[in-house]
């Protein structure tokens, strides 16, 4: 077997503080694009951005059913919930969460680097993670039964990731 695996203590501790650094960095991303992002939250908003902040990274093993769709979660980059979310944002209340409009909303981000490669295949992903996240975020009272951004959970997305990339 190849010692293409066998990371030492020192890389992993590396690419750690990298992903946290990147973490950071789109956290200051997001707040800067959205007004209040930062704020304190009463108790009872605390505890519901911190489930929906769950759904956006699960701290938990999956389900063995769920394996897959989590997985399309977490395969989910940075710029992937930036325009998620600012898209949310940006069409506010009543908006349909459609995985080609996050995808064109990527598309419109300013000041990210890089372009989607293979369109139908980050589709695909990002198709799959809404499936998955749908049922949670009605749950959450972030989309209605008709599958459209609600006024609380466009004020809570943002809020959510922001304390999943900065916590």
């Amino acid at each position: 077997m190849s010692d293409a695996w066998n990371v030492s203590e020192a890389e992993l501790d590396a690419f750690l503080c990298e992903w946290e650094a990147v973490d950071r960095a789109a956290a200051e991303y997001l707040a800067e694009r959205v007004p209040g992002v930062r704020g304190s939250l009463a108790d009872d908003d605390a505890r519901w951005v911190g489930q929906l902040a769950e759904t956006i990274s699960p701290s938990e093993e999956p389900e063995e059913d769920e394996v897959e769709a989590v997985s399309a979660v977490m395969a989910l980059q940075h710029a992937d919930w930036l325009g998620l979310v600012l898209g949310a944002v940006r069409r506010g209340p009543g908006a349909v969460l459609d995985p080609r409009r996050v995808q064109t909303d990527v598309d419109l981000l300013d000041d990210i680097e890089g372009e989607i490669e293979d369109r139908e295949g980050h589709l695909d992903v990002l198709e799959m993670a809404l499936l998955h996240l749908t049922p949670l975020w009605q749950d959450l009272g972030v989309l209605d039964e008709d599958d459209r951004l609600t006024e609380r959970g466009v004020w809570g997305l943002p809020r959510a990731l922001h304390r999943a990339w900065s916590e």
